[in-house]
């Protein structure tokens, strides 16, 4: 990260975002995950310094990496996150705490943050779902949200849910993303600030909540992969010289390689949410990821910003499920 993204973010009171890794030094990857030839992200205990570093106050554990170590790894990552002082929610040892927000409080006012993982292993592949004597994720069941955002309205003056959701590598967001957005606002949400599709989606506003069904890659490097699929980032004393770049992913990695970001995915999201207001204002502004892997503050190519302004004319004229709908209909008669 640059010194001008550094100051950027400095001038605001709280950093939120997702932390979408495992952290752990020589833990187990996950024997599922193993199993079905699924992706293992993780970093060590030693690289988590830079999310302090940045002044992250809070992050999200609902995500479909953060068990990448199983119930160890994510044992040690909430460990590491409370030795540097970052507050986190989204997942747990149970369903209790993962279902606990993250709470940051300015000025007499509490904002409460709540995070949730979409549970559709054709989507997400293999999730753990915390239980009453189980570790796991805050599953993203619609009636459970609906839930937790009336009881967390009641004793905080904001509540922000940051759901882990939808497709990855797709511009507009699915049909039934943004029928749970409307969901979540009519229970009290006052702002909903999504990931997962690693690209841009929408930031529009719904019955004037802003929501951003996915804000990007913000700090996800370019990263190395090893036999027979585990990523993970090399300490910078290895001989990284003669790894060969692939742009998309392989399976099995028969050498150790780097899977380097197509330039779609190099943007994000940063949103700035004013909380002094009844309703909450927001201010989008786009970062890029350079190619040697500093984030600076950036605006957008032609194609994004071409992109975007369809996806999210598809949502705001609510054409989203009709152009499903069509689609499906399309697809039942030609297999006719």
């Amino acid at each position: 990260m640059d010194d001008g993204m550094s100051d950027f973010l400095s001038q605001f009171d709280f950093r939120i975002g997702t932390l979408e890794c495992a952290v752990g030094n020589g833990l187990p990857f996950d024997e599922e995950k193993m199993r079905r030839k699924m992706n293992i992200i993780y970093v060590r205990n030693e690289d988590l310094f830079r999310v302090r570093e940045m002044g992250f106050d809070v992050v999200s554990l609902a995500n479909n990496h953060v068990w990448d170590m199983g119930a160890e790894g994510l044992r040690n990552t909430m460990h590491q996150l409370e030795r540097l002082g970052i507050q986190y929610c989204g997942a747990g040892m149970n369903i209790e705490e993962a279902s606990k927000p993250a709470v940051v409080e300015k000025d007499g006012t509490t904002v409460a943050f709540l995070a949730y993982c979409m549970c559709d292993e054709s989507l997400f592949g293999h999730i753990e779902i915390a239980e009453k004597d189980k570790p796991g994720l805050n599953p993203l069941f619609i009636d459970k949200v609906v839930a937790d955002v009336k009881a967390a309205k009641k004793r905080y003056d904001k509540v922000v849910v940051i759901p882990h959701w939808g497709k990855e590598y797709e511009f507009v967001p699915m049909p039934e993303i943004v029928d749970m957005a409307k969901q979540m606002i009519k229970a009290g949400a006052d702002a909903i600030m999504g990931g997962h599709p690693h690209l841009v989606q929408p930031f529009v506003r719904l019955h004037g909540v802003p929501v951003c069904f996915c804000l990007g890659n913000f700090l996800f490097p370019d990263f190395y992969m090893q036999p027979p699929r585990p990523m993970w980032y090399p300490d910078m004393s290895e001989n990284l010289a003669q790894i060969p770049d692939i742009h998309r992913y392989i399976f099995p990695v028969k050498e150790r390689v780097r899977r380097v970001w197509q330039p779609q995915s190099r943007y994000s999201r940063v949103v700035a949410l004013n909380i002094a207001g009844k309703k909450m204002g927001a201010t989008s502004y786009f970062t890029h990821l350079e190619d040697e892997n500093v984030i600076r503050l950036s605006s957008i190519t032609k194609y994004m910003k071409q992109r975007l302004w369809k996806a999210s004319f598809a949502v705001k004229c609510g054409l989203v499920g009709a152009i499903s709908t069509k689609m499906n209909r399309l697809k039942h008669h030609v297999g006719r």
